[in-house]
């Protein structure tokens, strides 16, 4: 289940707030078969993650829904997660459990010894989640508050990403955005695709660059282009990761940049997190600063920060 973005923390009675993590969302799913851990976009990473196989294993049947994180001084950190988010290899992923381990940021119970919860009111889910954590202290879960206002002075405090509130009355509706859970981002971020790279004239084949496309009413729309908080790594692995095309995938081109720099045109199968100011009156990002790869995202979900 998704939720809306707002500007301003709903009020009032029947409505419950959590601090919005940073991080990737995840459902670990716990079955006789053994433990699986599914991405958003329906992928399986468990071999990314063995400490929380690990902490799964024998809770029993369970299907767990909450945010993959790392801690680093007490806060979440993503660019610490992006460190995690694409290995794969089973003896790197030990290796890095130990170095940068990760935590399982709890906030949702949808299936319990066979039952399903879904329809259930998020206060039941709640109710059930906090009597199956209470022992269990090696579980992190997500504090719900009932006071918005309070809840989002404490995120800010912190330095935290946001406040998400959901209706305590609202049953959980697998892959829906729904206005029964609304989010509220301190600095506005979103999900773009690909859809080129730059590179300047005089060295055309390195990437300084991304041209950013997203979704709008399923159609591919150019965003703008963003080159600040990306680093040398981060470059090479975009430029593995990204396909190169003839032409531009958006249907409408965007006007040459300037400075002759060179633009190469990809297919627009990777998605990436952009933090930025606000949108400019012709749709285009104001202030961008690339923020990380958004493995856990299929394109079509790079609809900006909807």
């Amino acid at each position: 289940m998704l939720a809306t973005s707002i500007l301003a923390l709903p009020r009032g009675a029947g409505w419950a707030y959590e601090f919005k993590w940073d991080g990737v969302r995840a459902l670990v799913d716990v079955t006789d078969a053994g433990v699986r851990i599914w991405s958003r976009a329906g992928n399986d990473i468990t071999a990314a993650y063995p400490e929380l196989v690990a902490q799964a294993d024998g809770v029993g049947d369970a299907l767990l829904d909450g945010e993959i994180v790392v801690f680093v001084d007490g806060r979440p950190s993503f660019d610490a997660l992006q460190l995690r988010m694409h290995v794969r290899d089973a003896r790197e992923a030990r290796r890095m459990a130990v170095e940068s381990p990760v935590t399982f940021v709890l906030f949702d119970v949808l299936r319990r010894f066979g039952l399903d919860l879904t329809s259930r009111p998020y206060s039941e889910r709640r109710a059930t989640l906090d009597r199956w954590a209470a022992d269990r202290p090696d579980w992190t879960l997500s504090p719900s508050f009932d006071d918005g206002a309070a809840t989002e002075a404490a995120a800010r405090q912190h330095h935290l990403e946001g406040v998400v509130a959901k209706r305590v009355d609202s049953p959980y509706r697998p892959g829906l955005r729904s206005p029964d859970w609304v989010k509220l981002r301190f600095a506005r971020s979103g999900e773009f695709v690909v859809v080129g790279w730059e590179g300047a004239a005089d060295s055309p084949d390195e990437l300084s660059s991304l041209v950013l496309g997203c979704y709008a009413e399923s159609v591919l729309t150019f965003a703008g282009k963003v080159g600040s908080g990306l680093n040398a790594a981060v470059a090479r692995r975009l430029h593995r990761a990204v396909h190169e095309v003839a032409d531009c995938p958006l249907p409408q081109k965007p006007p040459p940049s300037p400075g002759r720099r060179v633009v190469h045109w990809v297919q627009p199968s990777v998605v990436v997190e952009v933090e930025f100011a606000n949108w400019t009156d012709d749709h285009r990002l104001r202030h961008p600063v690339f923020r990380g790869i958004r493995a856990d995202k299929r394109p079509d979900e790079a609809v900006g920060d909807a």
